[in-house]
């Protein structure tokens, strides 16, 4: 056992030993969880506490359960085999399975995806004759989805007397489609979560069954557990608390999805003789990293407090860079991975680029390829692949060729005109006839049998649409063109009215960050003289498309968003795009909570760098067709200088420089987000029960005031959402209400 025991740190070891009760371990990143928790996993079978099958060790993603799995393999062999481990979805389906006759459910049920329940909710709001476009189903789905998530069930929203007609019908469905489900023996994802709940209130001598069972729990990623994983976990626990969590408060970023902080951080509320271990020897990162990681954080107030630290070396400073816009910023990262391969022999898969937002991906997709560096996107797909792009260019590509008809196939019934797959092909045999193209075969549609005269007047409708764009390409601007045709195509609405306000939001951005592309190359091409066409742009996509093939995939630089890097490490990270407004996005500016996630989500990215890590922003970035003025994130003042270099405009020249420019913006932020005493602003005109108002939120009232001025925190509880929000005054735009 002492040889066992001997891969583990000091504070690693005492937190696999302390067997007994429940057990908090706050791992920092970088600091060997996954091996803490295999280790006791793999001591409590080898120390005869627990039978493998007496053991219940939760995950949050597949990848992170095969990984333990394997781990547990090389220890203990085929006596992993009985052991429960899995995600929390798993482990429920497997407890339905067997328990499923208790609910009225079918063992061989079938679980919905997304797609399959948005279906369900459509034809159940088309069966109380509710318009989508008032009551999108996939809104609907992602409501009710929150709902199971914090364990509302329809009867508690019912009762609850929902505040408005949206909320009311939205409950309504709720019950209706938790029927239909029952109907027809399925479950969606959050049922996964929520039924086994239900059985165990239901039956307690089911439940009792897997309490005896469940000897040891213990729960990966703690901190991104929402509320009804939390009720989940205390209906399961034992009597003498055998309960482990293992989780880095500082690591919670998915506040947006449901996960709720306030699990890890009151875990010692909930059970007060807890011992708690802190893991913060870091086993990745050199040291300035660390440094600079942990100064950013530790301006979150929601903490449970640690410092990580590490034996390596200090290591590079960290690298700031200035760019003028986003392609400026492109060209730099370029700079960037060419000086880490010539000067450090790096390989392309040493080299991650993080983002805030899907869209910042374009102008380093354009330069990537120009200067023919190889590169995966984690998460997503590249960015002239994405649906909504490959949408708009296939319009695009029309215009300039009407002979294209895979492009013309594509858009001839997107957004959806009624034009159905019987009609297209009748179109397409009389062209045949007529040795016609199909765009032309479209003007004379009229000349066509067995198609009506109101499917006529549809294809009519698109043909001249289209011929206006076609007439209008010699007289507007390439990006007036093309965000014109967005427009009046239904393009824009409908992506604005299918999807969530997360999706939609992130659709659009590409869509726009299109037109950002069309302006950048339009702009470059006239600068040197070159044809700055619809047509050359086109050409310039499609040859880029066809180069970025040539190299493995297996050697690539990774680029993805800042969520999806969580559990990953390079030896390089470059971040991008860190401007206020996007880096913490302009809706987090104002509330604190989300204010700290961001400024969490910043530190994730902060510590996935393991020797070199780059931090670059844009004076000016581009967005729909206007350029906007940004001021650098406040994350970056919360750097010590003495940890930072600036590297200068050249490739390759390094400079370091005080930063007497930033110290009074730095002073200034501390101001507002750290409650610094200030008398000025005086004659508030809020006041605690003070009626107010916010687009978002809705009506509310003020429960508490911290400060005074701009700076002042106003929280503020919102009657629709029934929540709590604090607000920063200067950015919370609340309207005073007569009481």
């Amino acid at each position: 056992m002492e040889d066992f025991l001997s891969q583990l740190n000091e504070v690693q070891r005492k937190a696999v030993e302390t067997t007994d009760g429940p057990v908090l371990i706050i791992a920092g990143a970088g600091s060997g969880k996954t091996r803490t928790l295999t280790y006791r996993i793999a001591y409590l079978v080898k120390s005869k506490r627990a039978l493998p099958s007496q053991i219940l060790a939760v995950t949050f993603t597949n990848k992170a359960a095969r990984e333990m799995k394997e781990r547990l393999t090389a220890l203990l062999g085929d006596q992993v085999i009985p052991l429960w481990i899995g995600t929390f979805h798993s482990v429920c389906a497997r407890i339905l399975r067997t328990e499923a006759d208790k609910i009225g459910l079918s063992r061989s049920f079938t679980i919905y995806d997304t797609d399959d329940s948005v279906r369900a909710i459509r034809k159940l709001l088309s069966n109380k004759g509710l318009s989508p476009q008032k009551y999108n189903p996939k809104i609907v789905h992602s409501k009710i989805s929150r709902l199971k998530n914090q364990f509302r069930l329809p009867q508690d929203i019912l009762e609850d007397e929902p505040q408005d007609e949206y909320d009311q019908v939205v409950a309504e469905v709720y019950q209706e489609y938790q029927n239909f489900l029952r109907k027809n023996h399925a479950l969606d994802f959050d049922d996964l979560l929520i039924r086994p709940i239900e059985v165990f209130d239901n039956y307690p001598e089911i439940r009792k069954k897997y309490i005896q069972k469940f000897k040891y729990i213990l729960v990966d990623e703690y901190q991104d557990t929402n509320h009804a994983q939390y009720l989940l976990l205390k209906r399961l626990v034992n009597e003498q608390k055998n309960l482990c969590v293992v989780g880095d408060e500082d690591q919670s970023i998915y506040g947006w999805r449901g996960a709720d902080i306030k699990n890890i951080l009151n875990f010692n509320r909930d059970f007060p003789k807890a011992a708690v271990f802190k893991l913060e020897e870091n086993y990745r990162s050199h040291n300035n990293i660390l440094k600079a990681a942990n100064a950013v954080v530790k301006n979150n107030q929601s903490r449970l407090g640690k410092s990580l630290w590490t034996k390596k070396k200090d290591g590079p400073k960290i690298n700031i860079l200035m760019a003028s816009d986003e392609l400026d910023e492109a060209k730099k990262v370029v700079e960037i991975i060419h000086d880490e391969m010539y000067t450090h022999k790096r390989s392309f898969k040493d080299i991650a680029i993080l983002y805030r937002t899907n869209a910042q991906s374009r102008a380093l997709e354009d330069q990537f390829r120009k200067n023919a560096i190889s590169y995966n996107i984690v998460g997503g797909v590249k960015f002239y692949d994405r649906k909504e792009i490959k949408d708009l260019l296939a319009y695009l590509k029309v215009l300039v060729n009407p002979a294209d008809s895979v492009s013309l196939r594509r858009i001839i019934n997107f957004p959806l005109r009624g034009i159905g797959d019987t009609t297209v092909t009748k179109i397409e045999r009389f062209a045949e006839m007529e040795k016609i193209t199909l765009f032309e075969a479209l003007g004379q549609v009229e000349n066509i049998a067995n198609i009506s005269a109101a499917m006529g007047n549809r294809v009519i409708q698109f043909y001249e649409l289209m011929k206006k764009f076609m007439d209008l390409s010699d007289k507007l601007g390439t990006v007036e063109l093309v965000s014109t045709l967005a427009t009046e195509t239904g393009i824009i609405h409908h992506y604005q009215t299918e999807y969530d306000q997360y999706e939609s939001e992130s659709r659009i951005a590409n869509i726009r960050e299109l037109f950002a592309s069309i302006d950048h190359f339009t702009i470059e091409r006239e600068k040197e003289g070159r044809d700055s066409s619809l047509a050359s742009f086109l050409e310039e996509v499609s040859l880029l498309t066809d180069v970025d093939t040539w190299n493995s995939s297996s050697n690539a630089v990774t680029l993805m968003t800042l969520h999806a890097a969580k559990g990953l490490e390079f030896p390089v990270v470059c971040i991008t795009g860190l401007e206020m407004g996007l880096m913490p996005l302009q809706r987090s500016t104002a509330d604190l909570d989300e204010l700290e996630e961001e400024r969490r989500l910043f530190y994730v990215g902060m510590t996935r760098a393991m020797e070199s890590l780059y931090l670059t922003y844009a004076t000016k970035r581009r967005r729909y067709n206007s350029s906007i003025i940004n001021e650098p994130s406040l994350f970056l003042d919360e750097i010590p200088p003495e940890l930072i270099e600036y590297r200068a405009q050249t490739q390759k020249t390094r400079t370091s420089s005080k930063r007497s420019k930033s110290s009074a913006r730095r002073e200034k932020i501390e101001a507002y987000f750290h409650n610094e005493d200030d008398q000025t602003n005086q004659g508030d005109e809020f006041r605690v029960g003070q009626p107010v108002y916010h687009e978002t939120f809705g009506k509310g009232q003020i429960i508490q005031l911290e400060g005074h001025g701009d700076k002042m925190k106003i929280t503020v509880h919102f009657f629709k959402d029934k929540i709590n929000k604090k607000l920063i005054k200067k950015f919370a735009n609340l309207s005073p209400l007569e009481n």
